[in-house]
């Protein structure tokens, strides 16, 4: 008894661990940033980005990263010049380093954010035959929504449970839903939204415009799986001209060059 209390309470004083992004936040807010370049990369747009992909991040928290990107670069790029010796080679990839270093922030939250949108748009069509088949079933809309949400997985989920807690604490749903709808940047979820707005103003059938809506989401996202797969030949040329090709032309070129140059 006496060791399961103590192993309790040792674990009692342990910190919970957290996510990557939550545990670099002290050390982002421990950072000094110029006030100059902080007040240039800590704007309004990037605060509407990190809503979006749903970082509990500050905008002075990404000025942060990226003035640590920018040392790290730096650091990196004399490394590898001094390892090179300051060669053509080295000035090279020195350049290549930095580059890349310097446009890592940017380049991780616009992926994060192609990936919310893509994962949204992916799993509506679902949530809106969940939610028209409750309707049918006769209950109403806001019970409807808090059933179809309550375990509803994905970024989708999130969402729409962050809404019904809006919702719960006093603000309207059409404010609810067009908050929700100006936070994720998916054409789908507005149209969703603005589907809500209309019928409510018209009295029409949810239900009926919501199946309708499914099916219209639906042919959308097989049209853009279409348009995906056509735009793969035109993707897969560049490795085979950058990759593949140098090798076979090594493979296939090097004996007979050899031999003629060396008469053997």
């Amino acid at each position: 008894m006496a060791v399961a209390e103590a192993l309790s309470a040792r674990a009692g004083r342990q910190p919970a661990r957290g996510s990557l992004t939550e545990r670099a936040l002290p050390w982002l807010r421990a950072t000094g940033v110029p006030a100059v370049l902080r007040r240039r990369w800590a704007g309004p747009e990037v605060q509407r980005r990190l809503a979006t992909v749903g970082l509990a991040w500050e905008p002075e928290d990404f000025a942060s990263l990226r003035w640590l990107s920018l040392w790290l670069s730096l650091a990196m790029a004399a490394a590898i010049l001094y390892g090179r010796g300051g060669d053509l080679v080295g000035w090279f990839l020195s350049a290549v380093v930095m580059a890349a270093t310097w446009f890592a922030p940017q380049t991780w939250i616009s992926l994060r954010v192609e990936r919310r949108q893509r994962d949204i748009d992916r799993m509506l069509p679902d949530f809106l035959d969940r939610l028209s088949l409750a309707l049918d079933a006769g209950l109403g809309f806001e019970v409807a929504m808090r059933g179809s949400a309550e375990r509803f997985p994905g970024r989708l989920g999130d969402e729409l449970r962050r809404m019904l807690r809006q919702i719960d604490r006093g603000h309207s749903r059409a404010a609810a839903m067009e908050e929700m709808a100006a936070r994720n940047p998916s054409d789908d979820l507005a149209a969703f939204a603005s589907a809500v707005r209309q019928a409510d103003r018209l009295g029409t059938s949810l239900a009926k415009a919501l199946r309708v809506q499914s099916n219209l989401l639906r042919n959308t996202r097989r049209r853009r799986a279409q348009e995906a797969g056509r735009r793969l030949p035109v993707l897969i040329v560049f490795p085979l001209v950058f990759f593949f090709l140098p090798a076979l032309l090594i493979i296939y070129l090097a004996p007979p060059l050899l031999h003629l140059f060396l008469g053997r």
